[in-house]
């Protein structure tokens, strides 16, 4: 395991001063509909939390991460509210499915949008849908300020408190 940590800590620090935009970059596709599948962030996260546990790097590296996946969340739900606007279906979504979202978050917007970061799939898809759903956008940004904000922290956590574990 610290085999795993060492490695993925190197690959932190090899991205140097431009770690903190390939951060924010790699958490903004993570937060984008469809892409976001194929752009898995969670593996770093837990790296910076050991990383910051072990004294090799700062918490810092969170804000920007946050940042990326903010943004991303806005790009997803605009999209979503985008095409529901033109009267775009939501795509590979039987209507019965549209439905059962459409009442998701209309019923408990804010709530699926936090939880759902933490869920990895869903998180890619639930602030198109929120958008899509026409979830009021001042809910959907708050949501998704308080998600972008715990999902790494809690996250790093992880991996901060795995290595201090593993040095007990």
């Amino acid at each position: 395991m610290s085999e795993i940590v060492a490695h993925l800590t190197a690959l932190l620090r090899a991205g140097g001063p431009w770690l903190g935009p390939i951060l924010a970059g790699a958490a903004f596709a993570e937060a984008l509909v469809m892409i976001g599948v194929f752009v898995p962030v969670t593996p770093a996260l837990l790296a910076i939390g050991a990383a910051v546990a072990g004294h090799m790097m700062g918490p810092w590296l969170l804000v920007w991460v946050m940042g990326g996946a903010f943004l991303g969340n806005a790009a997803s739900y605009e999209l979503g509210r985008s095409l529901q606007a033109r009267g775009v279906a939501a795509p590979r979504m039987p209507a019965k499915a549209r439905a059962v979202a459409q009442d998701l978050f209309l019923r408990h917007g804010a709530v699926a949008i936090v939880v759902a970061r933490f869920l990895g799939p869903p998180a890619t898809v639930a602030p198109f849908l929120a958008g899509w759903s026409r979830l009021p956008r001042g809910r959907f940004l708050a949501a998704s300020a308080v998600a972008s904000l715990l999902w790494p922290l809690a996250t790093a956590a992880v991996g901060f408190v795995g290595v201090w574990l593993l040095r007990r």
